[in-house]
């Protein structure tokens, strides 16, 4: 294998791992442990299905989870 195809075979790899690593911008519905992963206006709040995410805190946020 050529070195370019195991550069490219390896950033494909590390791009299918980072969403497990936990990556979030602290927008609405990313993924939080306490608020200071959410950015200002938002709260880190347990929804529905048990997940830790960034929202309103007024129970209006609903997000799309696959």
């Amino acid at each position: 294998m050529s070195l370019s195809r195991r550069s490219l075979r390896l950033a494909l790899c590390l791009l299918a791992i980072l969403p497990l690593g936990g990556c979030s911008n602290g927008g609405e519905c990313d993924t939080c442990t306490t608020n200071s992963d959410c950015k200002s206006g938002l709260v880190c709040s347990r929804f529905d299905d048990g997940s830790m995410r960034c929202g309103s805190g007024q129970g209006k946020t609903q997000c799309r989870v696959r």
